[in-house]
């Protein structure tokens, strides 16, 4: 992928993913996909002689043959009949196309049922509960409960003010639009406190309107601060009730939580635009012109290794294809000498000789693994059993030391060779700056999955935060994973000899291309073999030579040395993240938010 494509992929991925992050934090409620019923919620509450109440529930029943009742229960005392020397609230009437049914806080069960439903009832309802019953069981559907009732909840009073705080729920299940209407015709109400995690509220010529959603058992509650005024409730003399009101909803926690989704929202919305701005200060290379298809290996002075270290992918970490071209170029050179014997690949070392570190290193990989005393013939039939006894016998370090003397010539770097052709400071700044970003997203996230952490806000959600930080981190995680040349930039004219190695590659793996200016010279065609190796293009040389039907001896080494080294490489790696798993698994009335009135919830069963 070329550079100018990779960063207008990149632009176009994040910011998608930022506008997606941002949706299904405000929008969509991933919690509730798999939930089988939700409700859309509405209240109305008058301010009079008599506070009244009125609620309606749409149930969204999403399977048939689960649900028998549909209700609406409360933590304080509900009645139907009768009067209390204490707060409690009276049902005035049920109004659904169902069966309906009211049971009280001493268990009496009344409503429009069968004996059947009733026997029902006072088996499975709570008390202080009010629903709908079908013992065929509702199919899946939309259902309306209204309820209306007369409340006589606590009230705080001084000489001046009341306080009303009346919780209309918070244990329940997912609500996923609430109105609260208010009505207050006399203009009573001094100052409200909506405790919702999600809200807005606005005048109306009859008083307030609050709309917004609840997610499963959070606060859905109102406070007032009233004029005083005949009101039956009962109530309670305390001095200084605006003050303590006030100070009761000094949430400086919930506050510091908006703001930080605030940010994030901001941050998630604006990455792409400071990544691109990052991009152009630390990444952005000069302008070359360089045929699309190079026919020619551009600097043969280069080792196979260092091209596909610099050339392949990152330029910091080469890949196993290194160590291949490697093998194959020692081979053509009479250094080794690579014989496949079936169950074996075996390598005889003719000459060690070179001043190259690489090399170096894959000449004592070799002898690390020889048959013989003289340590001249490598064995890829000992290597592999050096790695399985290690597994069987689950000797973790052994396997680890193994692991890591494979890394050395499978995964080669040498910072110095990087920093021969590439500045590469973009990318160690983005690092400093994306990886706190990472671990704080990792850790946050652990915390709200598995802590139960959310629970622990009454009426702050923490789901569009958990959102809003994943969609960040994966942002940065997207930048974080490209190439170091990405966010570096190329010292002197080195660039152009990316673009030329870009082009050889894209040369070596189109067939037409290569059938076009397919050369006679087999030495050519090996070159061609070596180099394609290291860029990671081997088949297609292959693929190439078989079609033009030419004869080069170096291909089934090639392809028989890539094929047993790879296997026993990717076994190795996975049989040891294997015992590091099971090593791990071894190891081991009142005043603010929530002090209000009523509680409990809508629900099914």
């Amino acid at each position: 992928m070329t550079e100018q494509k990779r960063l207008k992929t990149l632009l176009f991925i994040t910011g998608l993913i930022g506008i997606t992050g941002l949706y299904i934090s405000s929008s969509l409620d991933l919690r509730n996909i798999f939930k089988t019923l939700t409700a859309e919620y509405s209240a109305k509450i008058t301010l009079d002689r008599q506070l009244r109440l009125y609620e309606s529930y749409i149930f969204h029943v999403k399977q048939s043959g689960i649900y028998r009742m549909l209700y609406r229960y409360w933590e304080v005392p509900l009645l139907y009949e009768g009067s209390l020397n204490r707060p409690y609230i009276r049902v005035k009437s049920v109004e659904t196309l169902y069966r309906w049914y009211v049971k009280d806080n001493a268990g009496r069960v009344y409503g429009d049922i069968s004996p059947e439903e009733e026997r029902f009832i006072r088996k499975k309802a709570y008390t202080n509960e009010t629903g709908m019953i079908n013992l065929s069981y509702f199919t899946s559907g939309r259902y309306l409960l209204e309820i209306f009732y007369n409340l006589y909840p606590p009230i705080n009073s001084d000489e001046d003010l009341m306080h009303i705080n009346l919780k209309l729920a918070d244990r329940h299940i997912p609500y996923t639009d609430v109105k609260i209407e208010i009505i207050d015709p006399e203009k009573k109400i001094v100052k409200i406190f909506p405790h919702l995690t999600d809200f807005s509220i606005h005048r109306t010529d009859t008083g307030y309107l609050i709309t917004g959603k609840s997610p499963e058992d959070k606060l859905i509650e109102v406070e007032m601060i009233v004029q005083k005024y005949p009101l039956e409730g009962f109530i309670n003399h305390v001095e200084g009730v605006y003050q303590k009101a006030l100070q009761a909803n000094q949430t400086s926690a919930e506050k510091a939580i908006r703001i930080l989704q605030s940010g994030l929202s901001i941050a998630v919305v604006l990455f792409p635009v400071f990544f691109y701005l990052f991009y152009l200060r630390y990444g952005k290379e000069k302008d070359f012109v360089v045929p699309q298809f190079i026919s020619f290996i551009p600097d043969k002075s280069l080792k196979p290794y260092i091209v596909n270290l610099i050339f392949n992918s990152d330029a910091v970490y080469g890949d196993e294809n290194g160590f291949y071209a490697t093998l194959l170029d020692l081979h053509m050179r009479n250094k080794i000498k690579i014989k496949d014997y079936g169950t074996d690949l075996q390598i005889e070392i003719l000459d060690e000789e070179t001043d190259d570190p690489y090399e170096k290193k894959v000449f004592y990989f070799l002898k690390s693994f020889t048959v013989d005393k003289e340590k001249r013939f490598f064995s890829s039939a000992m290597l592999e059993s050096r790695a399985d006894s290690l597994y069987t016998a689950r000797e973790l370090d052994g396997l680890q030391m193994l692991k890591n003397q494979m890394d050395s010539v499978f995964r080669y770097k040498n910072p110095d060779i990087t920093n021969r052709f590439l500045e590469t400071s973009g990318k160690r700044i983005f690092y400093i700056f994306s990886i706190p970003v990472l671990v704080a997203v990792a850790i946050f996230s652990g915390v709200y999955l598995f802590t139960g952490i959310n629970s622990h806000f009454l009426y702050i959600d923490l789901y569009p935060l958990f959102i809003l930080s994943i969609t960040l981190g994966i942002q940065v995680l997207m930048v974080f994973r490209t190439p170091s040349q990405f966010l570096g930039k190329w010292k002197n004219d080195y660039y152009r000899l990316k673009l030329q190695w870009d082009g050889f590659k894209k040369f070596l793996s189109d067939l037409a291309m290569i059938k076009k200016y397919a050369p006679e010279d087999i030495v050519i065609w090996k070159e061609w073999l070596v180099y394609g190796t290291a860029l990671g293009v081997a088949k297609k040389v292959e693929k190439a030579l078989k079609a033009l039907n030419i004869k080069v001896p170096e291909v089934e080494v090639s392809r028989r040395t890539r094929f047993r080294l790879h296997r026993i490489y990717i076994m190795t790696g996975r049989n040891l993240a294997a015992l590091q798993a099971s090593r791990a698994a071894k190891g081991g009335g009142g005043f603010g938010a929530g002090g209000g009135f009523g509680g409990g919830g809508a629900g099914g069963r």
